[in-house]
């Protein structure tokens, strides 16, 4: 009889435990994803210095690209930041938590977006806080095989398609910038 209430509490344990780490996995994927975009940071600012001593102009094409790489990169990065981590993660009084995705863009305006998930990990919706003025935001209809993102467009583009933002509806830290059509 000893040796099966060690199996029963090992059942047990693991019965319960997906809840519970799915919550911690959430805050870890953020961190995560936060701590892989300092890196892609210094990657894009080598980038984008090669590209200007072989005299790319600021507004060209694979500049501006760069730059809004950077934009959402900075985004994920300021999860590490202690003074703004009150403002872009929080837990409601219910236990879902909130983790923001903030935008600087010119003009002193900010895109704001927020993931929330409850206390179990899972995603419970996205939310628009704001859009800056010359932006636009689209969601795919259906059959486009991107139903499941939301694609922003910064509105600061010259010749051929813009790039844009495409945030992942399923999973904030697969969000990317995409490029051409």
């Amino acid at each position: 009889m000893s040796a099966r209430l060690p199996l029963a509490l090992l059942l047990a344990f693991s019965l319960f435990a997906p809840a519970h780490a799915a919550a911690q996995s959430v805050a870890e994927r953020w961190r995560t994803r936060a701590g892989r975009a300092v890196g892609e940071l210094a990657r894009i600012d080598a980038e984008v210095k090669a590209l200007r001593a072989r005299g790319a102009k600021r507004d060209s094409e694979e500049v501006r690209v760069l730059e809004l790489k950077a934009m959402l990169e900075r985004a994920f990065a300021d999860h590490l930041d202690a003074k703004r981590q009150k403002e872009l993660h929080r837990t409601l009084p219910g236990g879902d938590e909130v983790f923001a995705l903030a935008i600087r863009a010119k003009r002193r305006a900010t895109f704001a977006l927020n993931y929330i998930y409850d206390g179990a990990g899972a995603l419970l919706g996205v939310r628009v806080l704001s859009l800056p003025e010359s932006w636009s935001a689209l969601l795919p209809g259906r059959g486009q095989g991107t139903e499941r993102k939301l694609f922003v467009d910064p509105g600061e583009h010259g010749k051929g398609v813009p790039p844009l933002f495409a945030f992942d509806l399923d999973d904030a830290v697969s969000s990317f910038v995409k490029v051409g059509p």
